[in-house]
């Protein structure tokens, strides 16, 4: 295993995690606008300004409203006439050309939501149930809109009939694939589902289908890296570096039967005794879930070496002593990995 084939490798999957995250990020991303200026909702609660004060139709209408540049003048008439106070702390930093307020984007949802506070606000729902703790907020940061997964998991418990897709989408349903599944999507999807929900909740792939749905699509069409190169040689490096991506499909017994009649291509001449060439090149500490032990489980002595002497100290150069004693040999690791 060679340092330019790891790098290979890595970049590949790398070059495709980028794509991937701009896929992503394209399907969880507010349409349109420019991105919103920091906006210190700390400062305000603190003087006792409330959401319904600034967000007055939030208990009923679909949008929570925004307030106008009148209504922040009230307070800020007098305020923004300090010569020290910096242009983001002034009215003026969040207006338009025009004078207008522009700080709404932020939470603009695409034409594709169907959402109003109105409903929300008459069952009851705190705006600190959809928004956490918004009074602590400084800046506008991540996570202060909801995501759908905390949205449906509210349902389920109080409204479970709102969890239809119908109920907050106006064309999405499992019938139609999201707006991402059009682009490149049978190269990138696999990432994607990988990625899992943690990332977006488009990505969790069972709210339309069932884990037979892949096997059967994949029994007869492979990934696209599947190619006669992968199955030679490039797909044991992979393995090595990412080898959940290979258990979404494979289990451990299929590589056994495999490797049972197809040796690996670095087992080579000499790899076993008397040579032992393996011992030189492979990766220590040896681990039960990676390197050598993946395949051999039989071993274990190769990772109970025996420990140094007490006198002995980690500064200490092992092989100005041991160099002509070894009785294995010396790839060039530290021997303190596995001489403790």
């Amino acid at each position: 295993m060679t340092s330019s084939r790891r790098l290979v490798l890595a970049l590949s999957l790398g070059l495709g995690a980028i794509a991937t995250s701009c896929s992503i990020l394209r399907s969880i991303m507010p349409a349109g606008g420019p991105p919103p200026r920091p906006f210190n909702h700390e400062a305000h609660a603190g003087r006792g300004v409330s959401c319904a004060d600034c967000h007055d139709s939030a208990d009923k209408e679909a949008r929570a409203g925004m307030p106008s540049r009148e209504f922040c003048m009230t307070c800020h008439e007098e305020l923004d006439k300090d010569p020290k106070k910096s242009l983001e702390k002034k009215v003026a930093w969040f207006l338009d050309p025009e004078g207008k307020p522009s700080w709404s984007s932020f939470t603009r949802q695409s034409a594709e939501i169907r959402f109003s506070h109105a409903p929300h606000a008459k069952a009851a729902v705190s705006c600190a149930q959809c928004h956490g703790e918004m009074e602590k907020d400084r800046g506008l940061l991540p996570g202060l809109v909801q995501r759908m997964d905390s949205c449906t998991a509210c349902h389920a418990e109080k409204a479970p009939a709102r969890n239809a897709c119908a109920a907050c989408h106006e064309t999405m349903d499992p019938t139609r694939p999201p707006a991402n599944h059009f682009q490149m999507w049978t190269k990138l999807h696999g990432e994607c589902s990988r990625s899992g929900r943690a990332v977006a909740t488009a990505n969790d792939c069972s709210m339309c289908h069932k884990t037979d749905a892949c096997i059967t699509c994949h029994q007869t069409q492979p990934p696209g890296d599947h190619n006669n190169f992968w199955r030679i040689k490039a797909h044991g490096l992979a393995a090595e570096i990412d080898r959940a991506r290979c258990q979404t499909c494979h289990t451990t017994d299929s590589c056994v039967r495999c490797h049972q009649s197809t040796a690996p291509l670095s087992h080579t001449a000499g790899w076993n005794a008397p040579r032992d060439s393996h011992c030189a090149s492979c990766h220590v500490p040896l681990s039960r879930t990676e390197s050598c032990a993946v395949c051999h489980r039989s071993t274990p002595g190769h990772d109970l070496a025996p420990p140094k002497p007490a006198w002995h100290t980690p500064a200490m150069l092992c092989r100005s002593c041991h160099a002509a004693t070894l009785k294995h040999p010396d790839n060039g690791d530290t021997c303190n990995a596995c001489h403790r």
